[in-house]
């Protein structure tokens, strides 16, 4: 029986296998850098927080006989969800974040002293009588699971300002 078709024992042309293997190894990369050039990604949910600066008393658990008044960075939770996984930047360089198991449940408010806020390292604090505080950044689970965001910003006397400096 004999095999007959039109391309059986036909050779590829060197300048066709050369085109095939550009073809084959120059698509997907130039596929890839065009969709990485032209992707923007979604801009994250507004978080709808009430950042303030504020006092609070601390009775630090060495010697809670001996509270003290601590300048503090209080965030409201207005609205009426839950939020998970709080985390607070200060300046863009200090941060404190709760568990991830922690709730900032609706209607209630966060505390946090400045001085509980360092650096990713964790080796440099916040000094508030030498710093002051510019920007609050507050990130926050909420129920439909996206990561949402609130940007604060505070002149130098710590009054809130609508827009960045």
């Amino acid at each position: 029986m004999e095999y007959s078709s039109h391309l059986a024992g036909r050779p590829i042309r060197r300048r066709n296998l050369i085109m095939i293997i550009l073809a084959i190894s120059l698509i997907p990369p130039i596929f890839v850098v065009s969709m990485v050039a032209t992707y923007t990604p979604p801009p994250e949910p507004r978080l709808k927080a009430k950042v303030t600066q504020n006092v609070t008393v601390h009775a630090p658990r060495k010697n809670p006989d001996s509270p003290r008044i601590l300048p503090c960075i209080t965030v409201e939770n207005p609205t009426t969800e839950n939020w998970r996984s709080v985390s607070i930047y200060l300046n863009e360089d200090f941060f404190f974040t709760r568990g991830p198991t922690d709730t900032l449940k609706a209607g209630e408010s966060l505390n946090v002293p400045l001085e509980f806020f360092v650096t990713k390292g964790g080796n440099v604090a916040f000094q508030p009588g030498s710093e002051s505080v510019r920007q609050v950044t507050v990130f926050a689970q909420i129920p439909s699971g996206a990561r949402a965001v609130c940007e604060s910003y505070f002149d130098d006397d710590g009054n809130p300002i609508e827009t960045q400096p």
